[in-house]
């Protein structure tokens, strides 16, 4: 009786180890996990090809029909604090007529989801071009346009930041100057009426103060440096009734950046009243050239802040280079890392003295400048939302996927 009760429990066994192997080579073959030497972190590998991902389509909010300047780009999701509402904000590229001229723009688009991501609805356009003349120079007629919105619900209101650039009419995209870069931070009781919210404006050693900056933000080891801000993202800590803004600091020489200087800085502040009489004060730096090295890049962009499934604290970024032949930017997909603390900026580590990296996606049909720019809400099932592009001299198309991945 017990050598029979030993032989059925030796095939249960080796029933279950197989079922186990089964199951671990269908998974490898959809998103691959690799655990750590130390068994405490895994990296979830996905490159989103195929139909490892789904685009993201918002009814209501066509692609413009054009043929080389279209598409969704740069999310921004997050769940409303007082209802299961989702929603999602996203960068607009398409085409403006000036006269008879078309002028690549980007507006930002927001749209909501009421159940958990399966199906979305456009709700507006939330900021789109302001048209007007360059306040640094007032005889040029052109665009304010926006771009890289980030979303954050706070209790009983919301915030946004975004990227601002000036486009002129003549000149178009590629004329943008470097002193009309700055970041506005703004505030409404939802997040439609952040269109005509309370707002802020934060500069670069470079902006003009036409662009009536309410603080100029220098870091201390950018003091002698040329830069504009850029990629901004928000959080909120509730234990200290803090807002953190963590932004790229974009350093030029000339026409070419200078990638080791380009580092994601953090700033803190009281968010009491409107933006523009926030007082931001300096935290430190998040990222350097050494920790974009570890993540195969010269310096970390587009970064998004979320809480896991675990409720760890989480960077969404991307990696990035320059391509000297292309002369741009490449965005080499994206990571998720943890974070220790935005107020002693610092990245969590494993036994092994490595970042913890949670997930990488990369995208195996992007050209040479890459794919980027994630975000991501524990709530929604699209998983992270993660942006394919295709840019080249004379093109730039761009679409939102949906992962599934959860980290």
């Amino acid at each position: 009786m017990c050598q029979k009760e030993n032989q059925n429990s030796n095939k249960t066994m080796k029933r279950l180890i197989l079922l186990s192997i089964l199951n671990l080579a269908l998974v490898s073959c959809q998103k691959s996990e690799v655990v750590s030497p130390d068994d405490t972190t895994q990296t979830i590998y996905l490159d989103c090809v195929g139909s490892n991902c789904l685009e993201f389509i918002v009814p209501g909010d066509p692609y413009q029909s054009n043929p080389d300047f279209y598409g969704y780009a740069d999310p921004s999701i997050r769940k409303s604090l007082n209802s299961k509402t989702l929603w999602v904000a996203y960068s607009f590229p398409h085409y403006k007529m000036i006269g008879s001229n078309p002028v690549p723009s980007v507006s930002i688009h927001l749209s909501k989801s009421e159940d958990n991501g399966t199906n979305w609805s456009f709700v507006k356009t939330l900021f789109a071009p302001d048209q007007m003349n360059n306040p640094a120079d007032p005889g040029v007629t052109g665009f304010l346009d926006h771009e890289t919105v980030n979303l954050l619900p706070v209790s009983d209101y919301w915030l946004a930041v975004r990227l601002n650039y000036f486009i002129p009419e003549i000149g178009g995209y590629s004329a943008r100057p470097g002193n009309s870069f700055h970041i506005t931070v703004l505030k409404a009781d939802s997040p439609e009426n952040l269109t005509t919210g309370d707002k802020g404006t934060i500069g670069g050693s470079l902006t003009h103060s036409g662009w009536n900056v309410n603080q100029t933000l220098i870091p201390p080891d950018l003091t002698s440096d040329a830069f504009f801000w850029n990629e901004p993202a928000l959080y909120y800590d509730e234990a200290n009734s803090k807002l953190y803004l963590i932004m790229v600091a974009f350093v030029f020489y000339g026409p070419k950046p200078v990638m080791d200087k380009n580092k994601t800085y953090v700033y803190s502040t009281s968010p009491t009243g409107s933006p523009s009489t926030w007082n931001w004060e300096y935290k430190g730096i998040l990222s350097d050239a050494s920790i974009a090295s570890e993540l195969g890049g010269e310096r970390i962009s587009q970064p998004d802040i979320a809480k896991g499934q675990d409720g760890k604290f989480l960077l969404i970024l991307s990696p990035d280079d320059w391509n000297y032949e292309k002369n741009d930017f490449n965005h080499k997909g994206c990571k998720v890392v943890e974070i220790i603390s935005l107020e002693n900026p610092s990245l969590e580590r494993d036994s092994q003295g490595k970042l913890r990296v949670r997930v990488s996606i990369t995208a195996s049909d992007a050209n040479d400048l890459g794919s980027a720019a994630s975000s991501y809400d524990p709530a929604s099932n699209t998983g992270i939302l993660f942006t394919k592009r295709a840019k080249t001299d004379t093109s730039l198309t761009a679409n939102i996927w949906k992962t599934g991945i959860k980290p």
